[in-house]
């Protein structure tokens, strides 16, 4: 495959290493000092990846949304122009698959969240809280990936119905979900969902080692999303990779 890369910082120059060692191409390379490639470069494209500036999403996918070539979107921080890409990508009948988290280990734990839901809302006695931590430099607090979390516990753990993100002023009512933060040090990713009860607690944490699983996960919706249209997100990924197989 022929891959562009739109941004070309630390996560970008990581995809590159995994996409060169899995035999795919990296003809172009999009940064902030690099001028908007020809129409004949972008054509040539089987998959542009982006890791680039949240606030520039649009001007930085539309000529490729035009050329019809599918976009992978793992910047965070971008939905408010969510309704105006979607739309975009309806009227070029393109494509674009979006996550907070590309991680495989991420969305396998996402998973196991959502069943967990499952359990925990037959028993009112266990409260549930999230807590992330990351380094210092990230711009956004709480996370994409635990905001994510929040939104796919709260799909089976129906007694929680508000996402609490911000640091409570007052007693937290039984049905707001905490979602809290730490900034510090070098840390990837460390994200932690517990349940807690009187007796006793159960904590289910993924932490990242290095940014390889990003890269990985990235690489894995390239791969799937050729030959699609429409706007997609890892966990139709995900879907497909449980699917049971046919003999």
């Amino acid at each position: 495959m022929r891959i562009a890369l739109i941004g070309y910082g630390k996560m970008g120059k990581e995809i590159e290493g995994a996409a060169l060692a899995r035999g795919w191409t990296i003809p172009v390379r999009v940064d902030i000092d690099t001028p908007t490639p020809s129409a004949d470069a972008i054509r040539s494209i089987d998959a542009a990846i982006h890791f680039a500036s949240a606030a520039e999403i649009l001007s930085s996918i539309t000529p490729w949304v035009r050329s019809r070539i599918p976009v992978i979107v793992g910047t965070t921080g971008w939905q408010k122009d969510f309704d105006a890409v979607c739309a975009l990508i309806r009227e070029h009948d393109s494509a674009l698959l979006y996550s907070s988290n590309f991680s495989l280990g991420v969305n396998i734990f996402d998973s196991l969240v959502r069943e967990a839901g499952k359990m925990f809302d037959c028993f009112p006695e266990y409260d549930a809280f999230i807590h992330e931590i990351h380094h210092k430099d990230k711009v956004d607090s709480p996370s994409g990936t635990a905001l994510a979390l929040a939104a796919s516990l709260m799909q089976n753990l129906k007694r929680k119905r508000e996402i609490l993100s911000t640091q409570p002023d007052e007693k937290i009512r039984p049905d707001q979900l905490h979602v809290s933060s730490s900034r510090a040090g070098s840390v990837v990713g460390t994200h932690s969902v517990v349940f807690d009860s009187t007796a006793d607690a159960i904590e289910l944490t993924h932490r990242a080692k290095n940014r390889t699983g990003f890269a990985l996960g990235a690489i894995a919706a390239a791969e799937w999303i050729q030959n699609k249209r429409g706007v997609f997100t890892m966990h139709d990924v995900m879907r497909d990779l449980f699917a049971p197989r046919k003999e």
